[in-house]
């Protein structure tokens, strides 16, 4: 059995890239450190930014045995990037050096006391999926009809397939999108020629139960998946790392006087105004959904 945790970072935002990031581990625990929280609490306060680094590098270590050499490493699924102007230039050209907020040594000490956690836990492996879907490609989507919803479960359904390949039972918990409780049709879509079988739908989780052959697939899809899942605060962290990193890029490329977060807040708005005035391209900023 392998265990693989799913979630999503930038669902809400109206800009920038939509993250997901899949942990897969030979087991998940209900307890953890405390230092180990949500993503969105870490970073909350720019005191955290270096826990949060330290952790997602951890993660890196641990899965490819090696750190880093650039972000572009840690972005290794970047979807299908369709610039118009030139080879990523503002989502990649302008990427900060990594460690940004911590330094090696730190990072390799924190590691160190990561994995003794794992060990005790009987976590013997630790591998990383992240997925990010540039807003370009994430536009020409909504485009076609699909609905935001759907094309943030269908990054969920590639690392599902993905890690599917390494063994023959798995078990998935993945955070729910957007609040939704049935995810029936959504299967459909690329498990078509599995027997799919509906164990619940709430509001606070909704699980199936997939078969083929004789492998299975439990997939469920859970309220708060960074308090009931060890392997699924992991994935929030990591990609809320990869998306920080990616908005630091983007911040560079458009020469911003203050950090533009992407989200709903008073800056983002007010660069939103400056943005009708110039030359940028608006295409691989601003979400229609």
């Amino acid at each position: 059995m392998l265990y693989l945790a799913l979630d999503e970072n930038g669902y809400g935002p109206i800009m920038g890239p939509l993250v997901v990031t899949g942990i897969a581990a030979t087991g998940d625990v209900e307890r953890w450190p405390d230092e180990i929280c949500d993503s969105k609490k870490l970073f909350s306060q720019n005191k955290s930014h270096d826990k949060i680094e330290k952790i997602a590098l951890s993660i890196f270590l641990i899965s490819k045995k090696k750190f880093p050499e650039s972000p572009l490493e840690v972005f290794e699924n970047f979807q299908d990037v369709d610039c118009k102007d030139g080879l990523f230039s503002i989502c990649l050209k302008n990427l900060p050096e990594i460690p940004l907020w911590s330094t090696r040594d730190r990072i390799t000490q924190y590691c160190e006391h990561f994995s003794e956690f794992c060990k005790k836990k009987g976590i013997k492996k630790l591998s990383v999926n992240s997925m990010i879907l540039c807003v370009n490609n994430f536009n020409k989507l909504c485009k076609k009809g699909l609905k935001k919803d759907f094309v943030n479960y269908l990054l969920f359904e590639k690392i599902i397939l993905s890690t599917k390949e390494n063994c023959k039972n798995l078990f998935v918990m993945a955070g729910k999108i957007g609040g939704r409780k049935n995810y029936c049709e959504f299967l459909k879509n690329g498990f078509n020629k599995w027997e799919i079988v509906k164990k619940k739908e709430s509001c606070d989780i909704s699980s199936y139960i997939l078969k083929k052959d004789s492998s299975s697939i439990n997939i469920n899809f859970v309220k708060d998946i960074e308090l009931q899942s060890f392997i699924g605060v992991l994935a929030g962290i990591y990609g809320k790392y990869v998306r920080q990193l990616i908005m630091t890029g983007i911040n560079r490329s458009i020469g911003a006087e203050k950090y533009i977060s992407g989200y709903r807040d008073n800056t983002t708005k007010s660069f939103l105004e400056k943005l009708k005035n110039t030359q940028i391209n608006k295409d691989c900023l601003l979400r229609i959904k």
